[in-house]
């Protein structure tokens, strides 16, 4: 079995803190320095994971302040949906070849060069970090959020949104996967450039390539 990564393991703990009252909503938690020490982790760890966190709206990051708990949890998503441990990666795969190959060819087609720059960057970074051995989630989560937010469909990116910690850990463990990897970089770069040139059913077809691929590699996993 694959070793956690280190901020996974953050992430992890502060999650349970919360799961288990340790940490109630609207509390401050300890400071990045100190969740570190704590932990004996490096700070770059226990912020990526405080940005998940937020981005999930468990933790609130304000300016000056510190990190509150946004929500009290309950049952793990995974026992409360009880996807993750039955063929839901599957069916959660699934669910996103019906929506983001559609999603990137709206972007292709109306969404700002801005826009369409910030996703070839994280395409780019992506394919630095793969080649370097370096972990690249962080990358991944953001060019998926960046086109969902680039295509200015509300609907959309609020069912996005909703299913985004088990978006997480669907890519988490995709991630696992070793011949996905490269494969994933790689698509990632050739959908921004389709998105880049405004070729809607390039973008498109790139996108349900890139997710079909990965539903043949998690059923011979």
């Amino acid at each position: 079995m694959k070793k956690k990564l280190i901020y996974q393991v953050v992430y992890d703990e502060i999650e349970n803190n919360i799961r288990k009252g340790v940490w109630k909503p609207g509390e401050k938690i300890p400071t990045v320095q100190e969740l570190a020490d704590q932990l004996d982790v490096g700070i770059s760890s226990v912020r990526e994971a405080i940005r998940i966190l937020s981005q999930q709206k468990i933790l609130r990051v304000e300016q000056g302040r510190g990190t509150f708990v946004e929500q009290q949890l309950g049952e793990k998503p995974e026992e409360k949906l009880d996807f993750l441990e039955k063929s839901s990666i599957e069916q959660l795969t699934n669910a996103r070849l019906i929506i983001e190959p559609e999603l990137a060819a709206l972007v292709a087609e109306q969404g700002t060069e801005e826009e369409a720059k910030q996703i070839l960057k994280y395409a780019r970074i992506m394919q630095k970090k793969f080649i370097n051995g370096k972990d690249f989630l962080h990358e991944d989560i953001e060019f998926h959020h960046t086109i969902a937010k680039a295509a200015k469909n509300e609907i959309l990116l609020n069912m996005i949104m909703m299913i985004d910690d088990l978006l997480y850990e669907s890519r988490r463990h995709s991630m696992k996967i070793k011949s996905q990897n490269e494969k994933a970089v790689n698509y990632h770069v050739l959908i921004a450039k389709a998105i880049y040139d405004k070729n809607p059913s390039q973008a498109r077809r790139l996108m349900k390539a890139h997710i079909l691929d990965l539903l043949e590699d998690l059923n011979i996993n």
